[in-house]
């Protein structure tokens, strides 16, 4: 099957959804895991969007310093009927019926393991997998209540055409210490792709603060992710800590297979590996 001419219905058929469909205007929806995403059905639309929750339970919580808000990533997309109406003028939509459903088991906690078992978690980004691996991390930030753990997120995505390192999805959320809190400190490198290392120099050098500033962005690099980068991830070298690590990757499929693969090639076991795959 052609991803490029399928529905998200289609290629998401397999995956594990709520068996409801609420209909809601304007409202929020906190019932979800860090991770997941939304089958959004829209008036007027036939087929239904997929879209990426990139906040957490935590920020639709309604509180007195904070009204409770949904984020989703939703690309502008002219092509894509559901991502079209979405990027109307919001006077436009605002007030329209809606109908959704939360989807998805790439998700924290991970199925069928306990929590306190996981000492280490790698967080694998490819261009727009960081949108799912972005929720998970911060609310691994926000929560007081987490055990102490390694986390580390390796992100590789296209250097901006802009060479504006600010232009780099969620780079900026990274920095931002009042939105992702302060209870763990990640590890995160950049690899940026289809840049030089003059380019790379270029942009560290423009950045509005000194890149090392940026919450715990301990490496950047001007080349393509590869097994060193991966292993360096986790301790994978003791079977004992590597029984103690989870993996979640997301990207493009062809990607995600390899990526997923290096992890089962030095002994992970496969459900402590996940994957999301989108196009």
């Amino acid at each position: 099957m052609n991803s490029a001419s399928t529905t998200h219905e289609e290629r998401t058929a397999a995956s594990k959804r709520e068996s409801d469909l609420h209909h809601v205007k304007l409202a929020k929806i906190d019932q979800f895991l860090p991770g997941q995403w939304l089958d959004v059905h829209l008036p007027g639309v036939r087929q239904a969007g997929g879209f990426t929750i990139t906040s957490t339970p935590r920020d639709a919580q309604y509180r007195t310093d904070n009204p409770g808000y949904l984020e989703l990533a939703i690309q502008k997309s002219p092509n894509n009927p559901p991502a079209a109406w979405l990027w109307r003028p919001k006077e436009e939509i605002l007030g329209s019926d809606v109908v959704v459903r939360v989807g998805g088991s790439f998700v924290w906690p991970p199925p069928g393991i306990d929590p306190a078992s996981i000492k280490q978690i790698a967080l694998v980004a490819g261009g727009v997998g960081i949108n799912p691996l972005i929720s998970i991390l911060t609310h691994l930030r926000q929560n007081s209540q987490e055990p102490q753990r390694k986390i580390s997120l390796t992100y590789s995505t296209r250097a901006p055409r802009s060479r504006n390192l600010s232009d780099v999805l969620f780079l900026d959320r990274l920095r931002d210490r009042s939105v992702m809190g302060s209870t763990v400190s990640p590890s995160v490198k950049l690899y940026l792709t289809q840049c030089s290392e003059e380019d790379m120099v270029d942009m560290r050098n423009s950045y509005s603060r000194p890149i090392e500033e940026v919450i715990n962005i301990h490496s950047t690099f001007a080349r393509r992710l590869d097994r060193e980068a991966l292993y360096s991830a986790i301790d994978h070298v003791d079977e004992e800590r590597r029984k103690e690590a989870v993996v979640y990757i997301c990207g493009p499929p062809k990607m995600t297979d390899e990526f997923e693969q290096v992890y089962l090639d030095i002994g992970m076991e496969k459900e402590r590996v996940l994957t999301e795959k989108w196009w």
